[in-house]
């Protein structure tokens, strides 16, 4: 059976949300709960996901920049870690979506 995600985190190995998330295909989906989130990173998922319900697009790559530097991983419910690609965040809807670059723990 696959490993479930259970959180992400920076760098540092700080815990900066929780995942409530399934595998679908090649990438994981569900829900995010921010309890953990630092207010800066919290803003800047709040302003990624304005930047792409507005259409602004031309500011979407500077946004996803500034959250790749964070270096995120996900946290396997074995203990397992991976890093974490293609992440999507919307705090409005508490929606999360990510592929993982090594492949899933089994």
């Amino acid at each position: 059976m696959t490993q479930k995600p259970l959180y992400l985190i920076d760098r540092s190995a700080a815990r900066i949300a929780t995942l409530y998330v399934s595998q679908v295909g090649d990438h994981f989906e569900g829900t995010i709960s921010f309890e953990s989130t630092h207010p800066q990173l919290r803003s800047l998922f709040d302003e990624c996901e304005a930047i792409v319900e507005g259409q602004v697009l031309s500011l979407l790559d500077e946004i996803e920049q500034k959250i790749s530097t964070l270096q995120v991983r996900t946290v396997f419910d074995n203990g397992s870690m991976a890093n974490v690609c293609d992440l999507q965040v919307f705090p409005s809807t508490n929606s999360v979506s990510f592929k993982t670059r090594q492949p899933i723990p089994v």
